[in-house]
């Protein structure tokens, strides 16, 4: 993977937020307008007269063919089914990616591969975008367009990698490597975007040294972020990582809908939720009525809930939709208690509401606050707390946000578009990929490597004799520190040569741990993140002309990795390899 270059010779920025229930893109051009502004739009795919995202759901024929992307492709698919066709729907496919299964699931259980679905996906948005940019300037060169794609900041380098492989498969760009492709961090380029399209007000009060949260709460993930403003309101943008980027995975508000069906199965019973489990177009409803009452949902203790369950047809009548109430009634709380309105509608009140929403506002409640009690450690004040995303939109989750955390030391804000924070942020961060100064190492990263057997400090077991040689083999060679704080500039390069002298391809392996302090790479809790397989020469070479500097690159959104030999060359045929089984 080659070390990233910088290139001034891009004209627009196309920023793709891939999320997990919706989806968008903006452009920008490089050059800022007459007040020194960035000039971003943001459009929907599908629509692009709406500024906001549409749902990332795609629907595929059945040979594998894309038809639909965004809300349509959930229309277009209800029509399919009526007419009694076959399709395949996916939605909340950026979850698999959580646990990197190969494969995607269709609303109907039907599979097709997640990196053909990620890439039409990307293949579908990128295309809109350029469309658009033509219409605007005319005549596009590719060449000269800088592509980012946003990534939440809990993902591994795996998971990063996956994403640029998906990004070649859609056509986006040429190599993994490419220069013209960049990832933002989410809650990063959010925190971009706060800052620069504050209310002047609040910029104005953003001043150099303030300790800046964000709270990224999308579908899936909710990332968090902990800056250090390193600029005046008046100055370009710049800030470090105070905190290592954090949060939850599985806190996004598609787990308000799981929580919700977790309900449905035990109300229903097994019979009849298989029902629902089966009939597609049935549950797509529900679902598409639950999403409409979750984001009014304010948590007020006389709220009511309404769930048309007629989409059940035939096997849910009134009178069996009656018996289901009284038997949840008998042996559930008071406060859950349910009511059948008209033939078919089930009435929640505000108790059962909330705790489908219960669990995630706890994780995410206790987070925030163990990382203000962590900055306070560092002796620094967290000041401001910008909650974006679409889930932000909660006016539930906005409240109790809101009610734990705002006081005289700290204001919780929530942008005008939090839905889009995130997309203008990777437009920002595409301009100016320097305005995050440093990062905070999550791990410790080294290689494998082999060192000068010394009896007094290495164990008898692991000395190996090579070509006549005592050596130590599997120690841990670190590069970086748990904890460290890394310029995203800051090269890390280290100087190594075969140990056999007819050696053709020396095998770097990478290795990570959560440990600050490492000796060997099989301690517990060392685990191998992948390897750099690099070509070094012909046997007959010397070993003296086999030597090998790895430079590597920690401090930016992801890690990258390069070769040069002796004099000084980049070696092109080296590949860095992600061990997938981790």
């Amino acid at each position: 993977m080659a070390l990233l270059k910088e290139d001034s010779s891009f004209t627009h920025v196309i920023a793709i937020d891939f999320g997990t229930g919706a989806s968008g893109y903006g452009i920008a051009p490089r050059h800022v307008d007459q007040e020194g502004k960035y000039r971003i739009e943001v459009f929907n795919p599908c629509d692009d007269t709406d500024d906001q995202k549409t749902a990332t759901a795609i629907l595929f024929d059945e040979g594998r063919r894309v038809l639909e992307f965004g809300s349509a492709a959930v229309q277009r698919y209800a029509q399919i089914i009526d007419d009694g066709g076959n399709a395949m729907l996916f939605q909340s496919y950026k979850m698999h990616l959580l646990h990197m299964t190969p494969t995607a699931r269709a609303v109907d259980g039907r599979e097709m591969p997640l990196m053909t679905v990620v890439a039409e996906t990307l293949r579908f948005i990128a295309s809109k975008a350029l469309e658009k940019l033509r219409e605007q300037i005319g005549k596009v060169v590719p060449a000269k367009i800088r592509w980012v794609l946003t990534v939440p900041a809990l993902w591994s380098e795996e998971h990063k990698l996956f994403m640029r492989k998906a990004a070649v498969a859609a056509g986006i760009i040429d190599n993994p490597s490419s220069s013209n492709l960049l990832l933002s961090l989410e809650p990063e380029g959010a925190s971009i975007q706060c800052r620069e399209d504050a209310e002047p007000a609040v910029k104005g009060q953003m001043i150099k040294g303030s300790v800046v949260m964000v709270l990224d709460c999308g579908g899936g993930t909710v990332d968090i972020t902990v800056h250090k403003l390193l600029c005046e309101p008046s100055e370009r943008f710049l800030c470090q990582e105070l905190l290592p980027s954090s949060g939850g995975c599985e806190w996004g508000s598609k787990y308000v809908d799981l929580y919700f069906e977790e309900f449905l199965k035990d109300f229903l019973g097994a019979a009849l939720y298989d029902v629902y489990i089966k009939n597609a177009v049935a549950r797509l409803d529900i679902l598409r009525d639950f999403e409409i009452i979750k984001r009014k949902f304010k948590g007020g203790k006389e709220e009511r809930a309404m769930i048309k369950l007629s989409y059940l047809g035939e096997h849910l009548t009134t009178a069996r939709l009656a018996q289901l109430v009284e038997a949840h009634n008998s042996s559930a709380p008071p406060e859950y208690g349910l009511k059948v309105k008209g033939s078919s509608n089930l009435e929640l009140p505000s108790a059962l509401m909330a705790s489908f929403f219960a669990p995630l506002f706890e994780n995410i409640k206790t987070k925030v606050e163990q990382l203000v009690q962590q900055a306070d450690s560092k002796g620094e004040k967290v000041r401001f707390i910008f909650m974006v995303g679409g889930f932000s939109e909660s006016p539930y989750l906005k409240s109790e946000i809101m009610k734990k955390f705002e006081g005289p030391g700290i204001q919780v804000l929530v942008p005008r578009r939090p839905q889009i924070s995130v997309i203008r942020g990777a437009c920002m961060y595409g301009l100016n990929p320097r305005s995050i100064s440093s990062r905070i190492a999550k791990k410790t990263y080294g290689i494998n490597t082999l060192t000068t057997f010394d009896p007094e400090r290495h164990p008898l077991e692991k000395k190996v004799v090579i070509e006549g040689e005592d050596f130590c083999e599997d120690v841990f060679d670190a590069f970086v520190r748990k904890g460290d704080s890394i310029g995203a500039e800051e090269v890390h390069t280290k100087t190594y040569c075969p140990v056999r002298s007819r050696q053709t391809v020396m095998r770097v392996i990478f290795y990570a741990t959560d440990k600050r302090d490492v000796e060997f790479v099989d301690e517990a809790g060392v685990y191998q993140l992948g390897e750099l397989c690099i070509d070094i020469g012909k046997p007959t070479q010397q070993v003296e002309d086999k030597t090998v500097k790895v430079t590597l690159l920690f401090g930016s959104t992801h890690i990258y990795a390069s070769a040069t030999n002796k004099d000084g060359t980049e070696i092109k045929n080296c590949e860095f390899k992600f061990d997938v089984t981790n």
